[in-house]
């Protein structure tokens, strides 16, 4: 267990409840945070504070993210239902020195905000008129968007990639133990087959039209465990119709990967 006094973790949720509140206990199993609480227009059990908000859609989501209600610690620990702890040991005091921390982009840029730790500077900072939210998702907005002025005028600092690398992964696999992760497609590596199978009957239904829904059938796929594929897409398809299920793989996988998976996965379902 490590002591985390100057921090607060933090989550905001409408749709997923059950998952976002799983993420918040498995964060706290092995760390200590000054404070914890879920921003929800729901009740939720669980040993942290549930504070009131009106109902998030998306773009609710992405605005409080980017203006988000008062937090007392110096720093804020956001996650989300697919990004949480998964290695206690692996924080270090250097974290501190920066106001945004998140996961690489592929690009190489920091960074992803499903599971970031961000400054109260940074927050007050945002609280600046000239800070909109705009049709964007948060973290495009801070580390791409507005980062220049945050930077110049605020004197905000952002985690340089290497930094970022022990922090959390998304997109690109780690070479060390990081602190946290984000994303579906990752979830396999710290969950049971039955337990992902789980999370996905649990998730709303865009995130099963989202490149990491197909990412993790492609994983699944390239571990021969072809009974999951089949669940998995088949949970898709009950939703999405054939056009709309290839536009997502084609979104999510490069060519020739996504039609080929797929073709595959369409002649699975049919049982041929």
């Amino acid at each position: 267990m490590i002591t985390l006094d100057d921090v607060t973790l933090c989550a905001a949720d409408s749709a997923m409840i059950a998952l976002t509140t799983r993420a918040m206990h498995l964060s706290m199993q092995g760390c200590k945070f000054a404070d914890a609480v879920l921003f929800s227009d729901q009740e939720a059990e669980g040993n942290f504070r549930v504070v009131k908000i009106d109902k998030l859609d998306r773009v609710g989501y992405q605005a409080i993210r980017l203006k988000p209600p008062k937090i007392e610690t110096p720093f804020a620990l956001w996650i989300e239902w697919d990004g949480y702890v998964v290695e206690p040991r692996a924080w270090h005091p250097a974290f501190f020195e920066y106001d945004y921390i998140g996961a690489k982009w592929q690009n190489g840029n920091v960074g992803n905000s499903g599971f970031s730790l961000q400054s109260r500077k940074l927050t007050e900072a945002l609280a600046d008129e000239q800070f909109l939210a705009m049709p964007h998702n948060v973290d495009e907005l801070i580390c791409n968007v507005y980062r220049p002025t945050l930077e110049r005028e605020f004197g905000i600092r952002f985690a340089p990639p290497h930094v970022a690398d022990l922090f959390a992964y998304w997109v690109t696999l780690p070479r060390q133990p990081t602190f946290g992760f984000h994303g579906l497609s990752n979830m396999w590596r710290y969950c049971s087959d039955d337990e992902v199978i789980k999370i996905v009957e649990q998730v709303a239904p865009y995130v099963l039209h989202g490149p990491q829904f197909v990412i993790l059938i492609w994983t699944y796929a390239t571990q021969c465990k072809f009974a999951i594929v089949e669940r998995l897409f088949g949970m898709m398809r009950k939703l999405y119709s054939q056009a709309d299920a290839l536009a997502a793989f084609r979104r999510g996988l490069k060519q020739p990967h996504s039609d080929e998976l797929f073709a595959f996965c369409e002649k699975l379902c049919a049982g041929q």
